[in-house]
């Protein structure tokens, strides 16, 4: 983010997608005037980093200004894939191997 705090930034709620289309975490905002990293993005809420090592806090979409230039975007179905990947390889840990009958 630029050192212009406040110029060219957009609430995090006005940045509009395609419907296949999310908005892809780990980018800076502006909240009540304090820069934050923003670590998840959800429907109406953005999970925030105040600063390294605090505690993580929830806000809303509106009170984050971002930068459309520090956006990224990713398809549903990609992030959709890896979270079926992860939890076909937690179901595996579980049957995992057993020791065979001789």
């Amino acid at each position: 983010m630029s050192e212009n705090d406040g110029e060219g930034l957009v609430p995090l709620d006005q940045v509009t997608t395609e419907s296949e289309v999310v908005i892809l975490p780990d980018f800076p905002a502006l909240v009540d005037g304090k820069q934050v990293w923003v670590t998840a993005v959800l429907d109406r809420t953005a999970v925030i980093e105040p600063a390294p090592g605090e505690p993580k806090v929830l806000v809303s979409r509106h009170d984050c200004l971002v930068s459309l230039k520090d956006i990224r975007y990713g398809y549903v179905a990609q992030r959709d894939a890896a979270r079926r990947g992860r939890e076909a390889a937690r179901r595996n840990r579980g049957q995992g191997t057993r020791p065979r009958a001789a």
